[in-house]
C-alpha cells in the first residue's frame, strides 16, 4: 500500500531567511506513511536544486502509476517555484513538463499540491487547466505564508486526503477532493482563510482547492470559496 504521494523538495535555508539548514517537510510524509500504512516509505521523496533535477524528479515520481499526487516543497513567488540551486520554475515550464511526462511516460497525476509561498493562485489554476494539465485538482497558496503554519495546514490535508480515499474508495476522483474540501473547509477555515478575510493581518494563510469548471469556460473553481 502507499499513500500515493510524490514529494519534491528543494532546501529552504539561506544565509537570510533564518531557517535552520536541517528543515524538511520529510518527517510530515514519515508520520502520515507510519500512520495510515505502518512504514514510514510509502512516499517517493526527491530533493532538487536546479531546473534539470526538478523535471527529472517530477519525471521520475510520476514514472509509478500508483503515484497520483505531486507535493512540491520549495521557496515562491507569484512569478514561480525557487530552487536553492538558483533557478526558476515558472508556469510555463511547470505546464510543460507535465503534458510531456503524461504523453510520454504516461504520468497518472490526479492532484498538484504547491508548498510554497504565493505560486498555488487562481491565476495558475486556471493557466494550467486551460492548457490542459492532466491534473483533477491543484491546491496552494496565495500568501507568504509561516512554515510551521502552512505546515501544520498540509498535514491536516493530506491525513484527510487519505481518511477520504480509504472511507470513501468509491467515490470518483472529483468527488473525493470535493469531500475532502469539505472537510478542510469546516476544519480548518481560519487557517485557510486570506488575513483579508480573517480580518486579521496576523491570521490566515489564503489556501485555496482548485478543480476545472464544468462546461466550455475552463476556468478553475476555488472549492473552499465557489464550492
Amino acid at each position: 500500500m502507499s499513500t500515493k504521494i510524490g514529494v519534491i523538495e528543494s532546501r529552504w535555508h539561506d544565509d537570510a531567511n533564518g531557517i535552520k539548514k536541517n528543515t524538511t517537510v520529510k518527517p510530515l510524509f514519515d508520520f502520515l506513511s507510519d500512520l495510515h500504512f505502518g512504514n514510514h516509505h510509502a512516499y517517493d521523496y526527491e530533493m532538487a536544486c536546479t531546473q534539470d533535477a526538478f523535471v527529472s524528479a517530477l519525471e521520475r515520481i510520476s514514472r509509478s502509476r500508483s503515484t497520483t499526487i505531486a507535493y512540491l516543497a520549495m521557496h515562491g513567488s507569484e512569478s514561480g517555484l525557487h530552487l536553492h540551486g538558483g533557478d526558476k520554475i515558472t508556469r510555463t515550464i511547470l505546464k510543460n513538463t507535465l503534458l510531456r511526462i503524461t504523453k510520454e511516460n504516461g504520468a497518472n497525476l490526479t492532484g498538484l499540491y504547491f508548498g510554497s509561498c504565493l505560486f498555488g493562485s487562481k491565476a495558475l489554476a486556471e493557466y494550467l487547466f486551460k492548457n490542459d494539465a492532466p491534473v483533477t485538482w491543484i491546491a496552494g497558496y496565495q500568501e507568504s505564508v509561516d512554515f510551521v503554519s502552512s505546515s501544520g495546514l498540509d498535514l491536516l490535508f493530506f491525513n484527510t486526503l487519505l481518511t477520504v480515499r480509504r472511507e470513501k474508495s468509491s467515490l470518483s476522483k472529483r468527488q473525493k477532493i470535493e469531500e475532502v474540501a469539505r472537510r478542510v473547509r469546516k476544519q480548518m477555515q481560519g487557517l485557510c482563510n486570506s488575513p483579508l478575510e480573517n480580518g486579521d493581518a496576523n491570521i490566515g494563510l489564503g489556501f485555496s482547492i482548485y478543480v476545472k469548471k464544468k462546461g466550455r469556460t475552463q476556468g478553475a473553481l476555488d472549492l473552499l470559496r465557489d464550492g
